[in-house]
């Protein structure tokens, strides 16, 4: 398996982990789960066909990587908010979803071609109460499912990403031929 195969695998995992969060979430807070559908929190330009693949990669990992940053930030004000609370199925799926979450950026950074740098655009959490905390967070999970899907979607209709291996010096070439003949 290569490195995009196994890219859009960890992106599924990710997006089946957190839709399961976000159900454990719904049901935690009694929020419905669709209360802020239809809008993200992070935002980057369409991934339309003028873009390169290389492109449409680097904004899936920039809306990733801030994916990461908002869920890294919901959690600190969740346990904030809540410090004393039992570890139980919701706190460890929400380790779970920020682990492979971690992993991922890491994984489609690996797949950026020349280390080129994209930006995405959030919205972020507007003081306004423990119910506006709450809504934001039920926000940054979605976002998570959004983009873990997408990541996926668009990664699986990119034509093979070829191996970054080395350019091959003459040398090597030399060598390569010279066994070649012997045999």
């Amino acid at each position: 398996m290569d490195l995009k195969e196994k890219t859009v695998a960890l992106a599924r995992l990710l997006h089946k982990d957190c839709t399961q969060l976000l159900e454990l979430y719904t049901n935690r807070e009694s929020l419905p789960s669709n209360s802020v559908s239809g809008s993200q929190l992070v935002s980057i330009p369409p991934l339309t066909s003028q873009l390169s693949p290389p492109e449409k990669i680097c904004f899936l990992h920039a809306a990733l990587r801030v994916c990461l940053r908002l869920l890294d930030k919901a959690i600190t004000h969740e346990d904030a908010l809540f410090p004393n609370t039992p570890e139980d199925e919701y706190t460890k799926q929400r380790k779970t979803v920020r682990d492979r979450l971690d992993y991922l950026v890491m994984s489609t950074e690996r797949l950026l071609v020349g280390g080129k740098r994209c930006d995405a655009e959030a919205k972020d959490l507007v003081d306004g109460g423990t119910f506006v905390l709450k809504k934001w967070i039920l926000q940054v999970l979605q976002d998570i499912a959004y983009w873990s899907n997408k990541t996926a979607e668009t990664l699986q209709t990119l034509p093979a990403l070829t191996d970054k291996k080395p350019p091959r010096t003459r040398r090597a070439t030399r060598k390569k031929e010279a066994r070649k003949l012997r045999k």
